[in-house]
């Protein structure tokens, strides 16, 4: 079985160390590059020159999507091996317009979407001096340098047909790869040992936040029905058995719902306070992922009509029904 290399690279984010994968016969191709940094850089070439590649031996780098810890060196790549990229249409935006995207992303935290959870100045200034560390590290994927397939299509990898799924959740244009055949699954973030979480984006409209953990519950139950004996995600060791880990990320998911309808009854209103209580004396780079969280439990409650949101003085409040 065409099985791919794990590659580990460092970042400096709170997620850890990402992973990218080689294929190496009948060409090599690289799924995904690590952020921009030296570190990360000079860790792919060592990976490489494991296998007696460099850069340049690269035929494609394939991107499953627009987070800076996965496309970081794209470009790098790209001048430097003059390596096809390629990523599905859905993505193809996120990485070209980056730049301008992000710093719509940052306006609409500062502006609309953190003066709304009530989030205390230490934490809210936390989160705006994160956006600004991402902004200075990243480097937009140049178009025509980007090779785009369909958010369905069959690809080739290792000399296998792997079929495109859009698995939106974590973010809204996550894509992972199937091989049916072989039962072998490139999940990226889509499916994580550790629960990804559903990250807050920027809204089309640039105001009104969209649910993302009901729209990633609904993706589990898509690559759960998958038949599966391999799993390569985009952080942490290779794994099996996706359906228990699917089934206690799911367990879990939904026992911290129930936590936080408790917390709203209880007298927690916004989503800072809700956030607190769920995540108390945790840093704060954990307590930034926790708000994204809560904000998803919150949004299951949401959907399934057992809270009432309400909006008071620009901060958004959140009550049971009586």
């Amino acid at each position: 079985m065409t099985q791919p290399v794990r590659i580990e690279l460092p970042t400096e984010y709170e997620a850890g160390p990402v992973n990218a994968y080689l294929f190496i016969e009948p060409e090599p191709v690289l799924i995904d590059t690590g952020v921009k940094s030296e570190a990360s850089w000079q860790a792919l070439l060592a990976a490489l020159a494991e296998h007696g590649l460099t850069p340049r031996d690269l035929s494609r780098v394939v991107l499953t999507h627009g987070h800076v810890d996965h496309f970081g060196q794209a470009n790098r790549l790209w001048q430097e091996g003059d390596v096809r990229l390629e990523t599905a249409v859905i993505v193809a935006d996120r990485l070209t317009n980056f730049s301008d995207y992000w710093q719509k992303r940052i306006a609409f935290y500062r502006n609309i979407f953190l003066p709304q959870t009530g989030l205390p100045p230490q934490m809210y200034q936390f989160i705006l001096t994160y956006f600004e560390m991402v902004a200075a590290n990243y480097e937009d994927v140049p178009a025509q340098a980007l090779h785009t397939y369909a958010n369905d299509a069959v690809i080739q990898l290792g000399g296998l047909d792997w079929q495109v799924m859009h698995t939106p959740g974590h973010c809204s244009h996550q894509t992972i790869f199937y091989q049916p055949d072989t039962r072998q699954l490139l999940s990226s973030d889509m499916l994580l040992k550790r629960t990804p979480t559903p990250v807050v984006e920027l809204p089309a409209d640039g105001r009104t936040r969209q649910p993302s953990l009901p729209t990633f519950m609904r993706s589990l139950d898509v690559v759960e029905a998958l038949e599966v004996d391999v799993v390569y995600p985009g952080h942490g060791e290779i794994f099996h058995d996706h359906r228990t880990l699917i089934q206690q990320q799911r367990t879990r998911i939904l026992r911290r719902t129930e936590e936080t309808y408790v917390c709203i009854q209880g007298g927690c209103h916004t989503a800072a306070e809700i956030t607190t209580h769920l995540y108390a004396d945790r840093p704060l780079a954990i307590q930034f992922a926790g708000l994204w969280m809560a904000l998803g439990y919150i949004d299951l409650l949401l959907a399934n009509g057992r809270i009432t949101a309400h909006e008071e003085n620009g901060i958004i409040l959140y009550e049971t029904h009586q």
